[in-house]
């Protein structure tokens, strides 16, 4: 005899994130026997932590010193050097033409020196930039979730909060505790605070 079901469309990446967070819950809660007895009594690791600065989620223990990366690093050059360095870097001529004898014959060794040196927060796109602010956790967070997830939770990506500015941070609108019971439901081991 055939029944008529209507079977819940789930792809991969959800039926993987089923798995993942119902089987430490029932592990912890004990359903599971064969779960190793180590495992089960492992600490939850604690929580990380943001909080709201006029609405925009931050790092609360931010370090205001932070360290830049190279030219080199940020560009994805490690390892290159000579013709390899050169044709890869053609592309990001306008950084470095500036520094350059001949701009139509030069040499990698040319930009070495540029290259080793640590990259300024302005000759990086504003979003590339805020990775070493205060607000690059809250970016960071924002670009793991799915769209819909962010804007579920109330969580908007702004970029240059007015005309003229390179400004970058997500910004939330809502109840903190429907935020943090959201973060949590995703599997999101994370608490803001306002």
């Amino acid at each position: 005899m055939a029944t008529n079901q209507i079977l819940p469309k789930i792809n991969r990446r959800d039926f993987i994130k089923f798995v993942f967070g119902t089987a430490s819950a029932a592990a912890v809660s004990g359903a599971l026997p064969l779960w190793p007895a180590t495992a089960v009594a492992r600490p939850i690791a604690e929580s990380a932590r943001l909080a709201l600065d006029y609405d925009y989620l931050v790092d609360p223990d931010f370090d205001f010193c932070p360290v830049l990366p190279t030219y080199r690093e940020f560009l994805s050059l490690e390892g290159l050097s000579g013709q390899k360095l050169k044709k890869t870097i053609e592309k990001e001529h306008d950084r470095f033409e500036h520094l350059l004898k001949d701009p139509e014959n030069w040499s990698a060794s040319e930009i070495k020196d540029w290259l080793d040196s640590h990259i300024e927060l302005d000759d990086m796109a504003p979003s590339n930039a805020a990775q070493y602010t205060e607000y690059g956790d809250g970016i960071r967070l924002y670009e793991s979730l799915p769209f819909e997830d962010a804007m579920e939770l109330n969580l908007n990506l702004v970029e240059g909060d007015c005309p003229g500015s390179n400004f970058c941070g997500v910004h939330f609108s809502g109840d903190v505790e429907e935020l943090n019971n959201g973060l949590r439901s995703l599997g999101v081991n994370l608490h803001v605070t306002g």
